[in-house]
């Protein structure tokens, strides 16, 4: 997949293009990129056109953190088998851009684009001001294919990024992955750590240090699938800064994955998270700690047992 970043200078042509912010990846999303691999297949260039960061954080000035990093989203949009991810510098001048030289100088010169896939709420162009009545408008005038996906509906409310990160935010990981297409994830290399885990508590872990801007669901334990290679493995995930080791603090997500002993310092990995077990707690000695992580681990196994028929 050609990822197109930190630049305005591109030139594609004879594309399929999605429009939108996409930050969740969720299964209301899935159908826009559906009409895309459709395309692709008569010939077209799927291609995703987002933003470097949300409106939002520029337009007032808001810190708002992302279900999905740009190398996150990045990866699983080459894995769906998008061929080009634009992801356009929000800059000033390009805030201020009519709905119409948006989708003239923007969409059909710079991007090549010949069909248009879009959500039924969709809003573009300085203000917003361009939706959908404009768009069926100016495909006829310009000659272009436009597609309209309606809103999808689960358990009786509207899939969005905003319903997703509320569900994040409250810990409730296993209700917020019915919505995403795939399971909320952490990817990323894997870093040196204390060491404590293998060489102390006998259960080497792999650390992970998430972007600043990445939204994640409360400190505390988790259930979690790890892909590695094309290889699926489980494991145990505590989010937070560990509180009971001593030393420096930073938000982490360590991993203890299952019959796996591999150095993999430097190597990206996926981690999903499956269930939430527990919150992050300070124990009273690494002793006590490792009680709790074994205890951890084996309800892990059950659980993924339980749910996972390809589990051995």
């Amino acid at each position: 997949m050609e990822y197109i970043h930190n630049t305005e200078k591109f030139q594609f042509n004879h594309t399929v293009v999605a429009l939108g912010k996409f930050d969740g990846m969720h299964k209301g999303h899935q159908l826009i990129f559906d009409q895309l691999l459709k395309y692709k297949k008569k010939g077209y260039q799927a291609t995703v056109f987002s933003f470097d960061r949300p409106p939002l954080n520029m337009l007032k000035h808001k810190d708002i953190r992302v279900i999905y990093t740009p190398q996150e989203k990045t990866k699983l949009l080459s894995e769906k088998g998008i061929d080009i991810y634009i992801e356009h510098p929000f800059t000033n001048a390009f805030s201020h851009l009519s709905p119409e030289d948006f989708v003239k100088k923007i969409l059909l010169e710079k991007t090549g684009m010949e069909v248009l896939v879009v959500g039924d709420d969709c809003g573009f162009g300085y203000k917003r001001r361009g939706n959908v009545e404009l768009l069926k408008k100016m495909s006829k005038e310009y000659d272009f294919k436009l597609i309209v996906i309606p809103k999808l509906e689960l358990d009786g409310a509207i899939v969005s990024s905003t319903r997703i990160r509320t569900l994040l935010e409250k810990g409730k990981i296993t209700e917020a992955n019915r919505l995403l297409e795939t399971p909320f994830v952490v990817y990323g290399p894997v870093v040196h750590g204390n060491h404590i885990g293998k060489e102390v508590l006998k259960m080497p872990t792999a650390n992970q240090i998430p972007e600043e801007d990445k939204l994640l669901p409360p400190n505390g334990v988790y259930v979690s699938r790890i892909r590695y290679n094309d290889h699926i493995y489980y494991g145990i995930s505590n989010i937070g800064t560990k509180p009971t080791i001593e030393g420096k603090k930073h938000m982490g997500v360590e991993t203890y994955i299952f019959n796996f002993d591999r150095n993999i310092y430097h190597k990206n990995i996926y981690v999903e998270l499956l269930y939430y077990k527990r919150p992050e707690m300070k124990f009273e000695s690494l002793e006590a700690l490792s009680r709790q992580m074994h205890e951890d681990a084996e309800f892990s196994r059950n659980y993924v047992k339980k749910h996972f028929e390809n589990y051995c």
